[in-house]
């Protein structure tokens, strides 16, 4: 992919630092499509502080930075789901960021990859993810990597039920 970005797991000690970077990339994403009131709302309770440190100390939840000349440009969040209730060993692709000033970039792709391969290593047999029905761009970037819609979920934002794709890649 690209030699210059390096793909790192977040640190616990970074807990800070990851919960402004995941909200800040959520907020460019999503601000302009919905309520003020709702994104204040949804990011004060997703991205604050004790969450992201239970996700870091959570032994299933692997929080990565893609960075660039050590300065963090994009983030993946990847839980790994064990197989005793559906049979299947699986890997949520919970979250995929990257920094708008280095979209266009592959950076990604970079990611998608490090999350594929990340899956095969842990034996899951699909990666799987949501994605807001309307996030058009995001929904063409993952079939091009073979995600396939299998369903929907409910999404809350703030006080906005919204809904969210369900996509998975066959992995094994």
């Amino acid at each position: 992919m690209n030699p210059e970005i390096i793909i790192r797991k977040i640190k616990p000690e970074e807990a800070a630092q990851f919960a402004k970077f995941s909200s800040d990339l959520f907020a460019e994403t999503f601000n302009k499509f919905n309520d003020p009131q709702d994104m204040e709302n949804y990011l004060a309770e997703a991205f604050n502080l004790k969450k992201i440190e239970q996700e870091l100390a959570n032994p299933n939840t692997y929080c990565f930075y893609a960075t660039k000349n050590s300065m963090p440009i994009g983030c993946i969040k990847v839980i790994i789901a064990d197989a005793s209730f559906t049979g299947i060993k699986s890997v949520e692709l919970s979250r995929l960021y990257v920094s708008k000033e280095y979209h266009k970039q592959k950076i990604g792709a970079t990611l998608m990859a490090f999350a594929i391969d990340f899956a095969i290593k842990n034996q899951a047999q699909k990666l799987w993810l949501g994605v807001w029905e309307h996030n058009q761009k995001a929904i063409d970037f993952y079939h091009k990597w073979g995600f396939i819609k299998t369903g929907i979920h409910n999404f809350k934002l703030g006080n906005d039920v919204q809904q969210d794709w369900l996509l998975e890649k066959v992995l094994a």
